[in-house]
């Protein structure tokens, strides 16, 4: 009997080890949730990216305003939407033995995944991506992270990106931004792209269609066409404006504002065009 009970416990430590295993897996796929999507294309790890970073070429697959505000060392920048074959076979040969390694913000951001797939279909070898996405690269890696061109150590890099908390403390809800939107000192941006206008129509006064990258030139320029204190930015779901963000700080302004949750979230409380519920 004794023998049995023992035989029962070994058992249970047995499967609940098994459990455990299964469990670090599922937690795994949760965390990469775009391997299971592309089973072709081989994920790099942060080690193994840092162990052949000197021989790997790079390439960011973002847009140029997020690629400017950072960006691994060295790193060509092909959006994955416009990036054609001739960009890669000029910086290195389809049967190169250097890996060819696609990154963009992080785990969920397919735009890597996109371009991997594209180099592979043009019959590139060697091809990887780093899922893990800029940021934990710059965490782990400063001295291979740039800033607005500047290169970064463990003492700046903490410094040199912008908290969740203060990008949140620039975050207005839909009630809010119409509130302050009303206020004659302020002027609204909205950063969207013309079909993400016509989806969701925003009318309030004061009111400037203009696409970031537009926004961003003139923002470096110093043109008085963004003025440097009284803004209202919205996009479309409260992403993109968080790259804004670092423009707007690099340039000095700090009376600006941003829509919390884009104009999805003005939809989804229901207020109509003109700021009325």
């Amino acid at each position: 009997m004794l023998e049995q009970r023992r035989w029962m416990q070994l058992g249970m430590l047995i499967m609940a080890g098994i459990l455990l295993l299964w469990g670090g897996a599922a937690y795994a796929e949760d965390e990469f949730p775009l391997r299971a999507k592309h089973p072709s294309i081989a994920p790099i790890t942060t080690e193994e990216l840092a162990a052949a970073f000197d021989q790997a070429i790079v390439v960011d697959s973002r847009e140029s305003v997020e690629f400017k505000v950072i960006h691994m060392k060295g790193s060509h920048n092909f959006l994955v939407a416009k990036m054609q074959e001739s960009d890669l076979t000029g910086v290195r040969p389809k049967d190169g033995a250097a890996p060819l390694v696609f990154y963009c913000n992080g785990h969920t951001c397919e735009k890597s995944y996109d371009a991997a797939e594209k180099a592979v279909k043009w019959g590139f070898a060697n091809v990887k991506v780093y899922d893990a996405g800029i940021f934990v690269w710059a965490k782990a890696q400063p001295e291979k992270t740039l800033i607005f061109d500047q290169p970064q150590a463990a003492e700046t890099i903490t410094t040199s990106l912008i908290s969740k908390e203060k990008l949140a403390e620039k975050m207005l809800t839909p009630e809010e931004f119409i509130a302050k939107a009303k206020d004659a000192n302020y002027t609204v941006f909205d950063i969207r792209g013309t079909n993400e206008r016509k989806e969701v129509p925003i009318k309030l006064a004061k009111l400037k269609a203009m696409p970031m990258d537009t926004m961003v030139k003139l923002l470096e320029e110093k043109s008085s066409a963004v003025p440097t204190k009284g803004l209202l930015v919205l996009d479309i779901v409260g992403k993109q404006v968080s790259w804004l963000q670092y423009y707007l700080e690099k340039q000095g302004v700090t009376d600006y504002y941003f829509l919390k949750g884009g104009a999805a979230q003005w939809k989804k409380d229901g207020f109509s065009e003109t700021g009325e519920k």
